[in-house]
């Protein structure tokens, strides 16, 4: 009885703890944002039925995205995404045999340790994230997060776990290489910015409107602040459907990287979007990803065409005779 006790603690805290998008504080600041948007845009209807309309909620993309939620809780409670593990063991080794001028009179302050890994992570997320973009092996894996036809803060967790996996070891190698080096530099030791338990950069990002990533309700922080952060706004149109959106705002905190690498768009007003899967053309794509079992098994089968089609064309292209 213990023993499930302690599943269930752990499950309660993968899905709602400080370190998920549903953690009860970010909801309620959520809600708070939301009131205030309901209010200067003057909405009509119901407070209730403008936040969480029935036809999104109730819409078969969400029941999927709870599916897929429930699944990734239970295999992040089982330590199939363990970042902090892989971090545990790279920053050591790093720190060990890295030789790098010692400064151990002096210690940064814990939340420019703070802010200089959540720029780490934010790097690593930008690449990965457009790595799956623009690599046809991986993208199956992806396409089942933009599949998504409706959105709520659910959906942020709509992944496949080969995706949160890559992810994973990502971040857990970037972030323990940082570790290493600081530890090499400051053999003190160092204090993270942490605020409630939660690095201080991520607290704020998720405390002012965060959730609202993955909704219908458009929030944009204005063309300045656009080319720092990445807003609500342009995550939402980093899921639309229309070509001119395709392959734009891949940061989740900030938006550095896609001004630095060509990838920003930044809204001139708001725009009316369509989310999912589409074409070229923007022609919406069949749902492909409509259970859960078909969110699991398609990006597999997906992603393996793929890896059979570059052996094809491996194999047909023409040997060369060297002349003699």
């Amino acid at each position: 009885m213990e023993y499930l006790s302690g599943i269930g603690v752990d499950l309660w805290d993968a899905s709602f703890g400080n370190k998920s998008r549903l953690w009860p504080l970010y909801l309620i600041a959520t809600l708070v944002i939301a009131a205030a948007l309901y209010r200067l845009r003057s909405e009509r209807q119901p407070f209730l039925q403008w936040l969480m309309p029935k036809a999104v909620w109730l819409h078969p993309s969400h029941i999927v995205d709870l599916k897929v939620f429930a699944l990734s809780r239970l295999l992040t409670v089982a330590g199939a995404f363990n970042v902090i593990a892989l971090g545990t063991i790279v920053a050591p080794f790093v720190a060990a045999h890295l030789s790098l001028p010692q400064v151990a009179e002096t210690t940064p302050h814990p939340f420019v340790i703070a802010a200089l890994l959540l720029v780490v992570s934010d790097f690593a997320t930008y690449w990965v994230h457009r790595l799956h973009h623009e690599v046809h092996i991986l993208w199956p894996f992806h396409s089942l997060h933009h599949s998504a036809e409706v959105m709520t803060p659910v959906t942020v967790y709509r992944k496949h776990p080969i995706y949160d996996l890559t992810k994973s070891v990502i971040h857990g190698a970037m972030i323990g290489l940082t570790q290493g080096v600081l530890l090499a530099m400051f053999p003190g030791g160092v204090t993270m910015g942490m605020l409630l338990g939660v690095n201080a950069g991520y607290l704020l990002f998720n405390m002012l409107g965060a959730n609202f990533r993955h909704t219908h309700i458009w929030l944009s922080y204005g063309r300045v602040m656009e080319h720092i952060l990445i807003s609500p706004a342009q995550h939402q149109i980093h899921h639309s459907i229309d070509p001119a959106h395709h392959n734009t705002n891949y940061g989740e905190v900030l938006a550095i990287w896609d001004w630095m690498f060509g990838t920003l768009y930044v809204p001139q007003t708001a725009e009316k979007l369509e989310f999912g899967l589409g074409d070229a053309q923007g022609n919406r794509l069949t749902q492909r990803h409509d259970s859960l079992t078909a969110a699991l098994v398609v990006p597999i089968r997906d992603s393996l065409r793929q890896i059979r089609k570059k052996l094809r064309r491996k194999d047909a292209k023409p040997t060369v005779t060297p002349a003699e």
